[in-house]
């Protein structure tokens, strides 16, 4: 276990299409890990089809506007750190900020209850506009919150470095070098087989490789939550960067 012990609660925000259960084993590493009491925001698949439908993640940040506040009431804190998988990161930022988004204008201003943003696998950067994997989200955090954002907040970003893209290879392969393109038109590069690091690496926040993580939970293969072992490689990297100093220009 972590031999520095925070007080900060952990909250836990799904990827796109996932629901909240998937995250069990990831909460029990993490909890034994960090020494911290892990929550997780209760966004079922659900809602997520509803993004596809409406292309705007309102919903969610409503769903997870109340899982911070229960969290924070809770266990008695005035902050928490955002543990965010995948598009999970995405939302986060959406959440953190303070210009209005969608055509309800929501603001939350997010960034006055968060620590820090610790993302697994997210696609914080692509060129490309569109519903498909949420890049008008993307888009929005990038041109109203770039980088590491805000000041006071400790951005750590996690990325599995396991599938070269490759046009003609096997089908991760394939899978990888389709997925990476959509988000930054080139196929050909390292990713965790959904995200490439180009896009998960987040600039200003700490930068975290790690060799052989794939994007999501499957039985047949290592990802960002599989084991004790592996969730510590990137949290005591998460604990480095709490001692550090931030770098985000406002707030």
């Amino acid at each position: 276990m972590s031999t520095i012990i925070g007080t900060e609660p952990i909250l836990l925000v799904g990827g796109f299409g996932s629901n909240y259960p998937l995250y069990a084993a990831l909460r029990e590493h993490l909890a034994y890990v960090s020494g911290r009491s892990v929550a997780i925001a209760p966004i079922t698949i659900l809602e997520w089809a509803g993004v596809v439908v409406s292309d705007s993640y309102s919903n969610l940040l409503r769903i997870l506007d109340q899982a911070v506040q229960t969290t924070l009431r809770r266990q008695r804190a005035q902050q928490l750190i955002l543990v965010a998988h995948s598009a999970g990161g995405v939302l986060s930022r959406i959440y953190m900020g303070d210009q209005p988004y969608g055509p309800e204008r929501q603001r939350y201003n997010g960034f006055k209850h968060v620590a820090a943003l610790v993302t697994l696998g997210t696609p914080h950067a692509t060129n490309q506009l569109g519903r498909q994997g949420g890049m008008n989200q993307i888009a929005f955090v990038q041109a109203h919150y770039p980088g590491a954002y805000w000041r006071f907040v400790h951005y750590v970003s996690i990325m599995g470095r396991s599938v070269l893209g490759d046009a003609n290879g096997a089908g991760p392969e394939r899978g990888a070098w389709s997925s990476y393109r959509m988000l930054t038109g080139d196929g050909d590069q390292w990713g965790d087989g959904i995200v490439p690091l180009q896009s998960g690496l987040l600039p200003g926040s700490r930068q975290v490789i790690i060799p052989g993580l794939r994007h999501d939970p499957r039985p047949d293969r290592p990802w960002y939550g599989t084991s004790v072992p592996v969730v510590k490689l990137w949290w005591d990297q998460v604990e480095v960067a709490l001692q550090d100093t931030t770098p985000g220009s406002r707030r």
